[in-house]
């Protein structure tokens, strides 16, 4: 093959990776808003559960979710 041929697929394939490109991304972002759709949800379930005044989950300690600590070594 000479170098125009080379060159010459190369350029026809940019237009192949930006749409491979924008199909992952909407992927993520879809898989990104369901995981953040889940954890809003449970996240209220625990709130509601906490001020709720019946039940168990009245003596529970509050907020059920908090940032996780790191261990010192």
């Amino acid at each position: 093959m000479e170098i125009w041929q080379i060159i010459l697929i190369c350029i026809s394939l940019v237009p192949v990776f930006f749409v491979a490109n924008y199909f992952v991304v909407k992927r993520m972002v879809a898989e990104k808003k369901a995981r953040d759709e889940r954890i809003e949800q449970a996240v209220a379930k625990s709130v509601a559960d906490s001020f709720s005044k019946s039940g168990a989950a009245r003596y529970e300690s509050w907020p059920k979710y908090r940032a996780r600590v790191r261990r010192r070594r």
